[in-house]
């Protein structure tokens, strides 16, 4: 009855609110109701309101207990990409010291490896990394694009020496393109499609390796910036990564021979011969620009995402939401992006014990009643607005079974949440210090962790309004496909609703696309398998004319791939085709991608 006074309360208080507004709006009509400047002498009609505020309070709290905030919470469940800031993210790279680090081999970082930021401030900004980071004891010495007037074609040497006392194997190299958009596009392109020879020189020996050797990064589902929310789904992943922060797909792996072997000083060199077509044209516009600062190695994104236990509180009766609150002493630099798990501890039998409660909108297990509360949670973010401007915060709200035994003792309650530093990192000017921007507690001594890119400002979800179309739109649109005269367009629309930055490059790119065909085709997942004969879905993309002329065409061309391979159906695959209008040249033939669902 306690939380029932509350919503009553809550109730009178906007009756009363909003019968003032009405009477200064239309105070003859308010005069007959009995109603002056939102209050009443009648008694009857004072009674009238308060048992109207006493059954609208029930309602609200019946909806709070079973459905609250309807919209949100289904946004949050189907596709909260839509309702949560995208946080601060850039790209770090990891410098080893060849003298202490003792490194002789390769080591490893692993992914969420964290990243504390050096420079004093009130909370340490901390990153996590997105990408397993492979240190590897070696340089890289130089990097020369070059024309070959003789055989007429353009190539590319990368040149490495390997540490004092270290050895380098069959590993991958994994470098970061890091240089204007236009000049990492055009380099891109040739690296990913434009091969026509890929020799590796070690001293005095030449091997040919395979133009597959060289592989792009950051198109698989465990290379998402939002990873740790696993209720987005892939295909929505890899649009928000493209739109959001495209230079995480600005990394390529080189993959070594599986018989390399380089010793304590030794040299090799991959040189790299590109086709010779009308895209070469390009490439005399970045030869001044390309270089070993061009190449870098031992990077990864990294997103302003750290876990922290937030305050814990004590479950009232009187209470029907309670703020999520980080650090008491910081809230101003801390925001929750996200809660991650909601336990409560109470007293049983003489003895503390703790219970998880799991979330109201999620599948539950049958947990036993010595294990379940009795409680779910739900958490939503609010708007307040504060004498300092407009407070974001997190709050999270219970709903009780309808058997549930209250305890006696107090019910403590305790949080685990994923927070940002909000706008902080991006507006900070300390990036750049010589001596490395983090700090990390990696087991890897005398590490150099360096931004190369200053981390971005966070992107804001829409407005309610906005989010609610973007809602309908995600779902119309989802459930629909892409075939027909009306192809193109529900690709567009899909690509469009997720430029969420509106960058004109990107909406001018997606505005190239012409033509969408498709055709059943007949195929084998794997070419000396004759087992392996699958039915599947051949796309043909055409893009306008103009598109020869974007350097990051082919980078959209990546993106397409790897989407429409998502959305195959089950047991089956997709091939994509892409060619620019009048340009045969341009014609490429994409891999089968098989569907993501797995095989029956």
């Amino acid at each position: 009855m306690n939380r029932l006074l509350t919503y009553y309360q809550k109730e009178l208080s906007f009756l009363k609110q909003h019968g003032k507004i009405f009477a200064s709006r239309y105070p003859k009509i308010a005069r007959r109701l009995g109603i002056v400047e939102g209050e009443t002498e009648d008694p009857h009609i004072s009674r009238l309101i308060e048992s109207f505020a006493l059954l609208t309070s029930r309602i609200h709290q019946r909806l709070d207990d079973d459905m609250p905030e309807l919209v949100n919470d289904l946004l949050a469940v189907l596709a909260p990409q839509l309702i949560k800031p995208l946080p601060s993210i850039c790209i770090v790279m990891v410098e080893p010291d060849p003298i202490h680090s003792g490194l002789t081999g390769k080591n490893t970082l692993a992914t969420d490896t964290a990243l504390f930021f050096r420079h004093s401030t009130p909370v340490p900004y901390q990153f996590q990394t997105v990408y397993p980071v492979t240190l590897l004891p070696i340089y890289l010495k130089d990097a020369l694009l070059h024309y070959n007037g003789d055989a007429l074609n353009w190539s590319l040497k990368l040149s490495f020496q390997v540490w004092s006392g270290a050895t380098i194997n069959n590993d991958t190299i994994r470098i970061y393109l890091n240089g204007p958009d236009n000049a990492v596009n055009i380099i891109y392109t040739f690296l990913c499609s434009e091969i026509e020879s890929l020799i590796l020189n070690q001293e005095g020996k030449s091997s040919l390796l395979s133009p597959t050797d060289i592989k792009p990064v950051g198109f698989s589902k465990k290379e998402s910036l939002l990873i740790k929310e696993p209720k987005i789904s892939p295909v929505h992943n890899l649009l928000i990564d493209y739109f959001w922060f495209p230079q995480k797909f600005h990394f390529i792996d080189i993959q070594l021979p599986s018989n390399f072997c380089v010793k304590n000083n030794g040299l090799f060199e991959i040189k790299i011969t590109f086709h010779n077509n009308q895209l070469t044209e390009n490439l005399g516009k970045i030869t001044e620009i390309i270089n070993s600062d061009f190449f870098r190695l031992h990077c990864t994104p990294a997103i302003n995402l750290f876990s922290i236990r937030a305050e814990p509180f004590i479950l009232e009766d009187t209470k029907a939401e309670y703020p999520v609150i980080p650090d008491t002493r910081h809230q101003s630099q801390l925001e929750v992006w996200s809660v991650q798990k909601v336990s409560v501890q109470r007293k049983v039998n003489n003895s503390v014990q703790q219970f998880d409660i799991m979330p109201l909108l999620e599948r539950h297990t049958d947990n036993s009643a010595d294990e379940n509360p009795g409680l779910y949670w739900q958490s939503f973010r609010r708007e307040n607005l504060m004498p300092k401007g407009l407070e974001k915060k997190q709050y999270i709200a219970f709903s009780e079974q309808p058997n549930r035994e209250v305890s006696s003792a107090p019910e403590v309650v305790t949080v685990n949440a994923l927070c940002t530093n909000q706008y902080l990192p991006s507006k900070t000017q300390y990036f750049g210090n010589p001596d490395g921007d983090f700090d990390t507690d990696a087991p890897v001594a005398s590490l150099k962790i360096t931004a190369l890119t200053h981390p971005t400002p966070p992107v804001e979800p829409a407005s309610k309004n906005s989010v609610r179309w973007r809602f309908l739109s995600q779902f119309s649109l989802s459930h629909q496909l892409l075939d027909g005269d009306e192809g193109v367009k529900k690709l567009k629309e899909i690509l469009t609703l997720y430029n969420f930055n509106n960058r004109s490059s990107n909406s001018h790119l997606v505005s190239l696309i012409q033509t969408l065909d498709y055709r059943p085709i007949t195929a084998r997942l794997i070419s000396n398998d004759p087992h392996s004969l699958a039915r599947g879905i051949d796309v043909i993309i055409t893009f306008k004319h103009d598109a020869i002329k974007e350097p990051e065409y082919y980078m959209l061309c990546c993106l397409l791939d790897h989407l429409l391979a998502l959305y195959a159906p089950v047991n089956s695959f997709t091939r994509l085709t892409t060619c620019i209008a009048h340009e045969d040249q341009t014609r490429r033939v994409w891999p089968i991608r098989a569907a993501r669902i797995s095989w029956l």
